[in-house]
């Protein structure tokens, strides 16, 4: 069984960048990056000191491995227009059915980080969770060492449980962001120091991992104080999404604790 040591990029968006570069760190040939867009595949493509194309029929068949990190949406349209028949190929999506890859091949596979991405923004995969999934034992085994060379945890997940785990991650990240990207244009309007909640979020985050997130639940919707809670809604009344926010949360909060 040989082992992963050159790898061939399909995509250049941010899970491309960094995958990329943290793997020629570890010592893997990087040999091709394709990508449609040529000036955003070329800039990859010199960061990894490795070959470009923006033709994905002359992507090279001779890599190990073939890393997809593409949209989901664009994943089959490229890969129509390849040579690929017994390649290894792996896509990175948290959504992605990894069955759809065998029209293309009969090695594939998913190598999904669960992990935040941004371009230029550096990040230690060290610790991370990468869920994994390939149709044959001898593939599934190479994944995990590359996720042993990382330094990540590895899990074996098929497609429908890697879809419903990506909702919680969605949930988890992109939810967050979103909700205290709420609070600081709040905070910031009304003149509020914002970042009085730091020390806030860290103990919420501390008290996450002590013990199961129901159990620390507080405040005046799991005291089911509606006085204080149409106080708070007619003080948001000119914020509307965060009024929507605030209500939707309350009731849920309410209900889930009422259900005791």
């Amino acid at each position: 069984m040989s082992s992963i040591n050159s790898i061939s990029i399909i995509g250049s968006g941010n899970v491309a960048s960094h995958l990329g570069e943290i793997f020629k760190n570890k010592g893997l040939s990087i040999d091709v990056v394709y990508n449609h867009s040529i000036e955003n595949g070329k800039t990859l493509a010199t960061q990894l000191n490795c070959q470009f194309t923006d033709d994905a029929s002359k992507i090279t068949l001779d890599s190990d491995l073939y890393l997809i990190a593409l949209a989901d949406k664009h994943i089959e349209d490229t890969l129509c227009k390849t040579n690929f028949t017994n390649q290894l190929l792996v896509h990175t999506s948290g959504s992605f059915d990894s069955t759809k890859l065998e029209q293309f091949s009969h090695r594939w596979g998913c190598f999904y980080p669960m992990q935040t991405f941004k371009k230029k923004q550096a990040i230690n995969l060290k610790g991370s969770s990468i869920f994994i999934e390939s149709k044959s034992k001898e593939d599934l085994a190479q994944l995990r060492k590359l996720c042993q060379l990382l330094n990540c945890n590895s899990y074996i997940l098929n497609s429908t449980q890697r879809k419903q785990l990506h909702i919680a991650a969605i949930a988890t990240n992109n939810f967050t962001y979103h909700l205290y990207s709420h609070i600081q244009q709040y905070c910031e309007k009304y003149n509020l120091p914002y970042s009085c909640l730091e020390p806030l979020l860290k103990e919420t985050l501390k008290k996450i991992d002590l013990q199961e997130p129901f159990t620390h639940q507080t405040g005046p919707a799991e005291r089911n104080e509606k006085q204080t809670i149409e106080n708070h809604l007619k003080l948001l009344a000119n914020d509307k999404y965060l009024a929507e926010i605030y209500s939707l949360f309350s009731k849920q909060i309410t209900d889930k604790h009422n259900e005791l």
